[in-house]
């Protein structure tokens, strides 16, 4: 029996997380080549592998490796299958966003392997574990059937007052998922369970509990072609009529079960079924079909589990059946194989034990080895953030002391800009004031030339008309009159010319280079037109600057005097007055060719 659950755990694990399931969790190439009634053999886990070979995803890497586990635990190849959930765990590692539904299988496939080795502390660890994630993710079908496999270790460790509580919530998520394949298993264990509740009360109405859920595993089991589970389903109606003391009917029941058995390929081990039809016919007196259905039974146990304990019990049920069916030989030859067996594998037993402990100690050290790396990777991951914290706040740090010296920055340069602002805009005020003075003193200036113009210049004209008048009536007057009147004349003159000066030097415009040398120009010419002198101007004014103030009167005089000197004591021909402006400098020169005279011999008078 242990056999066929171990194979039909495989059903209970396979198709409700890899097949039926929708989510992206799942790997197309399995899903399109496992049929709904999928029984896992050897020449099919060839072929999927075949199929998968060279495929890199990891989601298919982990669904084949979760089939070759549960073929390997069904095989009983404990080795293989430590390997292949080792390889679950490397490859769940490198999976993204399927972690926690892959860590539910690797805990719910090591309870499946410490419950193979007989490793109960470690089975007790696992089972309670993978519960707890089932309940996690929150999905019913898984929570089902972790609560078997603790189920499983409670009655394995003769606790089996705890189980109802599991067994009843169990059954009430079983009732409410829809009648789909992978809900079969779920059934046929509550018909079990009940059955098993039956013989340890005698309540009948536990008994009509497992009949109804035996049918109505074996209903679904019959609408998907599913021969395993329609065999086991059939055995458990057998044990419902067994214990009904219907024996016709059990034997129905159990032939139906070898024929749907015998359909299945694989692992399915139909020792026990003849087991129960043997005992069957015991209980309708059919001693020969008994003994011929027992020796099938023993043939069939062994060639598959001979010396393991599963035989051992065999050959104690056989000596039973045996011994009812008067073939005292044979039972005495079972028994005395049971008696042996019974030694010997008690011997195996503490040599499992120790082979227990071994692998549970290799295990927990990798264990340790993966808990210690990941404590590592743990602390070096905290370093980091650290690190990186130290960093993004040195970054802030660094920004916010930028920030603020440029703020500063900011702050000074609008101080300073203010501050040049405000002196720009006195500056400004101060220009427009001189510009505004500097025009105030043009127009008062003008306005005083204009008006010596007008009112003395008339005067000394008007006195040197009417001394003209006067000095042109000669004999009205006598002659030391004439001389006065000359004087008066020559006097008026004088001033006249004078204060044409004085008033060219009041015009605003008189302060430039060009109105200068016009002015010079002018009094040459006037001057010496009515001499025998030629008198030339040669002008280099590259641009026409501003004299310093009353510059102009000064220069006037200057060279009126030395134009007037040259006429006097110079006996020349010709006469040249010569300006030069370049670079901000004025040359006056005074040039003429006559008689000159000596500079050392020149003695102040």
């Amino acid at each position: 029996m242990s056999a066929l659950k171990a194979v039909l755990k495989f059903v209970i694990l396979f198709f409700p997380l890899s097949f039926f399931s929708q989510s992206t969790c799942t790997c197309a190439i399995i899903n399109q080549n496992i049929p709904q009634n999928f029984e896992i053999d050897s020449i099919k886990l060839s072929q999927l592998t075949s199929k998968l070979k060279g495929n890199q995803d990891s989601t298919c890497l982990f669904e084949l490796s979760n089939i070759k586990f549960s073929y390997y635990i069904n095989q009983k190849l404990l080795k293989e299958a430590f390997r292949e959930l080792q390889d679950q765990k490397k490859i769940n590692t490198e999976i993204n966003g399927c972690e926690r539904l892959f860590k539910f299988k690797i805990l719910y496939n090591t309870a499946d392997y410490y419950k193979a080795i007989n490793n109960l502390d470690s089975l007790s660890k696992y089972a309670f574990a993978s519960l707890k994630q089932a309940e996690d993710l929150k999905d019913s079908n898984k929570v089902v059937q972790s609560i078997k496999d603790v189920v499983y270790l409670f009655t394995r460790m003769r606790e089996g007052y705890k189980n109802w509580e599991y067994i009843k919530r169990a059954e009430n998520y079983i009732l409410k998922q829809d009648p789909t394949i992978e809900t079969i298993s779920d059934y046929r264990w509550l018909s079990f369970e009940y059955e098993n509740k039956f013989t340890q009360t005698e309540r009948t109405s536990l008994l009509d509990s497992a009949l109804l859920f035996a049918n109505r595993a074996k209903k679904i089991a019959l609408k998907y072609n599913a021969n395993k589970e329609i065999a086991l389903c059939y055995r458990a109606l057998e044990a419902c009529s067994y214990h009904n003391n219907n024996p016709e009917k059990a034997l129905i029941y159990i032939d139906s079960a070898i024929y749907y058995g015998q359909k299945v390929k694989g692992s399915l081990n139909l020792g026990p079924f003849y087991l129960a039809k043997a005992w069957d016919h015991i209980d309708l007196n059919q001693h020969e079909m008994a003994n011929k259905w027992m020796d099938t039974a023993l043939k069939l146990h062994n060639a598959q589990f001979k010396g393991t304990a599963s035989n051992m019990m065999m050959h104690y049920e056989a000596s039973n059946i045996y011994n009812e069916a008067g073939k005292t030989n044979k039972a005495f030859d079972s028994f005395k194989i049971y008696s042996k067996m019974k030694d010997s594998i008690l011997n195996m037993e503490r040599i499992e034990v120790i082979n227990d402990l071994e692998t549970k100690y290799q295990t927990e050290l990798k264990d340790a080895e993966i808990k210690s790396l990941n404590q590592q990777k743990q602390i070096n991951a905290l370093e980091l953030d650290k690190k990186q914290h130290q960093i993004n706040r040195l970054i802030v740090l660094l920004i916010i002391s930028a920030l603020i010296i440029i703020l500063i920055l900011f702050i000074n340069k609008m101080i300073q800009l203010k501050k040049t602002r405000q002196k720009n805009i006195a500056l400004q005020h101060a220009i427009d004031t001189q510009i505004r003075l500097e025009r105030e003193l043009s127009e008062v200036r003008d306005n005083i030339a204009q008006d010596f113009h007008d009112d003395l210049g008339n005067k000394l004209a008007r006195i040197s008309l009417l001394s003209n008048l006067v000095n042109s009536n000669s004999k009205m007057i006598d002659d030391s009159l004439k001389s006065k009147l000359k004087q008066i004349m020559d006097d008026a003159n004088g001033l006249y010319q004078g204060t044409r000066d004085f008033i060219f030097s009041l015009k605003t415009n008189s302060d430039y280079v060009d109105e200068l040398v016009t002015y010079l120009s002018d009094f040459g010419v006037d001057f010496f037109s009515k001499t025998d002198i030629k008198f030339l101007l040669k002008k280099e004014i590259d641009k026409n600057g501003k004299l310093p103030h009353y510059w102009n009167k000064q220069l006037i005089y200057i060279f009126k005097e030395a134009m007037t000197n040259a006429f006097k004591y110079a006996e020349c021909q010709q006469i040249m007055l010569h300006f030069k402006y370049a670079d901000n400098i004025l040359t006056i020169s005074l040039h003429d060719d006559g008689i000159g005279f000596d500079i050392e011999n020149v003695s102040k008078s």
